[in-house]
């Protein structure tokens, strides 16, 4: 009872959500036990600013500092992370500190269909007929089930507790006919010895024959998930939300950093599981009672989030020589780790390669197939840790490039993630001599996306208002100006922006998105090199993920965030961490074949491989130092002949300005004069495999059928 008056009520607004709080409790905590999101991408550490918040009424225990002026403090603005509980209080969540999850809300689009060309997933179903026992055949009741599956070539099985109880019931109950589930481990080492596995479930013969399996991507910034029917082998529209785990880091050395405080892992762990049973809450309205049918999962994340989902501290990851506890996962049972769902489901986790290439990539490489075919193939998962794989069906390298946030908005000023209000493109008419942005669901501009950030720093670049260097030329246009952070360009006035603040780019925001294109551009070149090939032998680059839905291929080059080669040669497959899981679900073969990709890769340090740092050094321009890699640019006029990827194009700001063509919206904001050069395709010499091909430990030659699963949309990004 006294404990109860010492609590005090925190009222967090817009959402009108009221948490009890102890004394000396910082706001930030307090609105992650609320289920209340406020962006924090240091972790909580008071080193980001993006954690700001208004104090509407009552006191809390907060000063200015670093990023909280004496003018933003004397306008009741706090740090989330740096303010303490010491009363009531209310307060109010801009929508800059705010994370965005309306996208989530939406189906996915039907252009990830995922099939496979002989269902064959790793839980069966077969109807028993049994004859009922007597004095002269009184075996029993589990043996006569155990025979009856022999005849269905179901051996070798065992069968837990819950299913032996609820036996005898079933058996009679159905004049001894009944669906027998059984889950098969296939055996990944000895592929030569025959599946084992246990009997899940006894059921009636009558009802719907429908059994699922559910396929999770475990995102640091989102989860998604999907079931896939296995009688027919139809994946349903996936569902996905923001990871609860951003609250306390928005990149995994943040979330390691988090796990190793006292309870951190345990918070960690339990705010992911809550985000899947969300997502498990919707599904539920896709298919109900969908729990009671289903009998596996398989998920694919990085290896830290595979790590923090399972409960297991990650702390080494992060610490030389880098060595996760576990790489090849054991099958688990679903609910013990916190997931909703029935005692029999077992989850299986994608293996991971290294500290920092996981699951994730595994499975994405298994969607994108390219690990069966000759094409020499770089597979690029653009964001805060930029894995990489290079290689063909004889060899795989793999690597990590640590490119930091930028790419999703972070260690920019106005950064964001791709929400309503994200400037997600911007052209520049030279005739016209004004910008053009185009803004997510025509809202008024809130901040920057990763793939804005991209799109407006190239046609800086090109217009020459921005210099290799990836500083502002003075002079070159008027919306330059002097801000607090140094020079920086004006993309939206504060009276037609969404904060009421001008929306600016400055000068050190492009220099971190060069970091982290440098970042990723280096590590291509050094796998590549590693294997005495060169940027031109490449024969297909292979683009997953979110970001790289929204990626301007030409933009990404003209910075030297893509290597420069025809845009034939690049695809982008969506979320190939998810369709991997949703392949291993229908398909026994696949999740053999995810293990053997793991056997083929051959993981590259970056840190310590030799040249590295100086080619990434020589990355710290735009687009680089050695121009033979990016050939001279060719200028484009108003026809626009340099144009984003097919799609629905930039949306309209609210302001004027003449129209562009159909299907662009425009918003008037400025002059600037210079041409807009374009990158050039550069053809290269056909790989020489035999030159420096690195070794291939443990690959398991020929024995997986080859599925039609390549009907998995691949789309073209030209």
């Amino acid at each position: 009872m006294d404990q109860e008056k010492t609590l005090s009520e925190v009222t967090f607004l817009p959402d009108r959500v009221t948490v009890k709080a102890s004394a000396g409790e910082t706001l930030l905590d307090v609105a992650n036990r609320g289920g209340i999101h406020i962006n924090a991408s240091c972790g909580g550490e008071g080193v980001c600013g993006r954690c700001m918040v208004e104090l509407r009424s009552g006191t809390v225990d907060a000063q200015p500092g670093l990023y909280l002026s004496e003018e933003d403090f004397a306008q009741s603005l706090r740090l989330a992370c740096r303010a303490k509980v010491s009363g009531s209080a209310e307060l109010f969540i801009p929508l800059e500190s705010r994370g965005d999850a309306s996208f989530f809300k939406k189906a996915v689009v039907a252009d990830e269909k995922v099939s496979v060309e002989t269902l064959a997933p790793m839980v069966k179903q077969a109807c028993l007929v049994l004859s009922p026992p007597d004095q002269a055949d009184n075996v029993s009741d589990l043996d006569r089930v155990s025979a009856a599956l022999a005849e269905h070539g179901m051996t070798d099985l065992y069968v837990d507790l819950a299913t032996v109880r609820s036996m005898p019931a079933v058996l009679r109950a159905g004049d001894f006919r009944c669906k027998a589930t059984v889950s098969l481990d296939l055996p990944i080492d000895d592929r030569e010895s025959r599946p084992f596995g246990r009997i899940v479930a006894l059921s009636p013969t009558d009802g719907d024959e429908s059994f699922y399996a559910l396929a999770i991507d475990i995102g640091t910034t989102s989860i998604w998930a999907r079931l896939i029917n296995l009688a027919t082998g139809e994946a349903l529209p996936s569902v996905a939300d923001l990871n609860g785990q951003i609250s306390y880091g928005e990149d995994v050395i943040s979330r390691i950093v988090y796990a190793g405080r006292q309870d951190g892992l345990k918070r960690l762990q339990l705010q992911v599981t809550n985000t899947v049973n969300k997502l498990l809450d919707r599904l539920e309205e896709q298919v109900p009672g969908f729990r009671q049918k289903t009998y596996i999962a398989f998920a694919a994340g990085n290896t830290t989030m595979s790590h923090l989902m399972a409960g297991v501290d990650p702390r080494n990851i992060r610490l030389a020589p880098y060595v996760p506890p576990i790489s090849s996962w054991p099958a688990l049972k679903a609910n013990q780790i916190g997931l909703n769902l029935e005692p029999f489901t077992i989850l299986k986790l994608f293996p991971s390669v290294s500290s920092y290439v996981g699951g994730d990539i595994i499975s994405g490489v298994l969607a994108s197939g390219f690990y069966e075919r000759e094409e020499l193939t770089l597979y690029i998962d653009v964001g805060t840790n930029g894995e990489i794989v290079i290689g063909n069906r004889d060899w795989l390298t793999c690597a990590a490039c640590s490119a930091g946030p930028a790419f999703e908005g972070g260690g920019v000023k106005f950064g964001m993630r791709a929400a309503p209000g994200a400037i997600d493109n911007f052209l520049f008419d030279r005739n016209l001599r004004k910008h053009y942005l185009g803004v997510i669901d025509n809202a008024p501009p809130s901040g920057i996306c990763g793939s804005g950030l991209i799109n407006i720093v190239a046609e800086l670049f090109r217009s020459g208002v921005v210099n290799k260097q990836g500083r502002y030329e003075p002079g070159s246009c008027p919306l330059i100006r002097e801000g607090e952070d140094g020079l920086e360009y004006l993309l939206s006035p504060a009276s037609e922006s969404a904060g009421g603040k001008d929306v600016v780019l400055t000068e050190i925001d492009i220099e971190n998105l060069i970091r982290a294109k440098g970042a990723m551009f280096s590590g291509y070149q050094t796998l590549v090199e590693a294997v005495g090939l060169e940027m031109g032998n490449l024969e297909r680059v292979i683009i997953a993920g979110g970001f790289g839905k929204s990626l301007n291929l030409e933009n990404a080059i003209t910075i030297g965030l893509l290597p420069s080669l025809p845009l034939e040669r690049f695809l982008y497959i969506g979320n190939g961490s998810l369709s991997g899981c949703t392949l291993a679900a229908m398909s026994g073969p696949m999740w053999l074949a995810a293990n053997d990709i793991k056997r083929m890769m051959t993981n590259f340090e970056l840190s310590e491989t030799p040249g590295y740092m100086d080619k990434y050094m020589a990355t710290q321009f735009l687009p680089h130092t050695d121009a033979s890699l990016f050939p001279p640019l060719e200028p484009w006029g108003p026809e626009l002949r340099h144009r984003p990827r097919p799609g629905p194009g930039p949306r309209p700001v609210p302001a004027g300005g003449p129209a562009l063509p159909p299907d662009r919206g425009r918003a008037e904001a400025g002059l600037c004069p210079g041409p807009a050069p374009v990158p050039r395709k550069r053809a290269g010499p056909k790989p020489d495999l035999a030159r420096g091909m690195p070794p291939s430990p443990g690959r398991v030659p020929g024995r997986r059928p080859k599925p039609s699963f390549r009907s998995l949309i691949s789309k073209s990004l030209t």
